[in-house]
């Protein structure tokens, strides 16, 4: 998604998108089940431009734990800053581009936001139960008739120690 900076004016200028689902995917957070809605701020002092963006949409995931699918709400919050010329401002959270750029592309900017923001499990609930490790059924539809002693299959051999 590209932002044209010629046309801006000194201040903050404000921006509204939405990103229909089918036109942005990323792989490693699920799918979007709605379009994404970003607003921008850009803040313009001269040759540099700060660019705050908000994003909002619905993501599909399967859960970590039962493997459901599941939908889930999605808020993020990223900032850049941008500066057109000669590189001036030693700092690593300053991009710099060259002095005649007519045009911001922020789809990395975008797509970090979705990364850095990603819940580290994706679950239905909280408390999801999960799959039975020995006969795979849901059990937070139903219970099964499996043993119920959790015994780590590296240390089964101590247990024959306890009879």
């Amino acid at each position: 998604m590209k932002i044209t900076i010629k046309d801006l004016h000194e201040g903050i200028n404000e921006f509204e998108k939405e990103i229909p689902s089918d036109k942005y995917q990323i792989t490693e957070i699920g799918s979007f089940s709605r379009p994404i809605y970003l607003k921008i701020f850009i803040d313009k002092l001269e040759d540099l431009f700060r660019f705050k963006i908000s994003l909002q949409t619905t993501l599909e995931h399967s859960c970590d734990r039962c493997l459901e699918l599941f939908t889930s709400d999605f808020d993020a919050a990223i900032e850049q800053i941008y500066h057109l010329g000669p590189d001036e401002l030693e700092s690593d959270e300053i991009e710099v581009l060259p002095a005649n750029t007519k045009e911001i592309d922020i789809s990395k900017v975008i797509h970090d936001a979705f990364i850095l923001n990603r819940p580290l499990k994706h679950l239905c609930r909280a408390d999801c139960r999960g799959l039975c490790i020995n006969c795979g059924v849901n059990r937070n539809l139903k219970e099964c008739d499996c043993d119920k002693e959790d015994i780590d299959p590296r240390f089964a051999k101590l247990k024959s120690l306890l009879k």
